[in-house]
């Protein structure tokens, strides 16, 4: 019995931490033939960070139609210049998505984004159904969320 207590305890603390934040809806009517990745950018000059989405709905890898990127900006993600850190504030708490370090050497250097582990992308095909006031009309869309734990 205790045990079983405990076990929800954990359950619903962990639910508790969980959230979806919304980035960005993105109108792609092939959606289901192609796949969608997302990624953090950043700009360390200014503390900004957004997420950059890419649906690549391309019949062959030659070719360059087909391949959109879309940025989706939330206003609770930032890049925090002290830690070097992307982070979401969610409900009052600091979750850190992503860490970033400079590799390379002279014209070779760049910024390296790793993934925490406490964020993840979630991209999801919906229907939206549209009313212009005369006729309604059907709208496949691409929900693009970050997920933490």
């Amino acid at each position: 019995m205790k045990t079983t207590a405990l076990i929800l305890a954990s359950l619903l603390a962990y639910a508790a931490n969980a959230a979806e934040v919304k980035i960005m809806s993105v109108q792609n009517d092939v959606y289901s033939l192609g796949s969608v990745t997302s990624e953090f950018q950043i700009n360390k000059d200014l503390g900004r960070a957004w997420v950059e989405t890419t649906i690549d709905t391309r019949s062959s890898a030659d070719d360059s139609i087909g391949l959109d990127t879309y940025r989706g900006k939330v206003d609770a993600l930032s890049f925090d210049m002290n830690s070097s850190e992307i982070v979401l504030d969610v409900e009052g708490a600091r979750v850190v998505c992503a860490t970033v370090r400079s590799v390379g050497r002279g014209p070779f250097r760049h910024d390296k984004i790793s993934m925490t582990g406490n964020c993840h992308f979630k991209a999801a095909k919906a229907v939206v159904v549209e009313d212009d006031g005369y006729e309604t009309h059907n709208r496949q869309v691409v929900n693009v969320s970050i997920v933490t734990k």
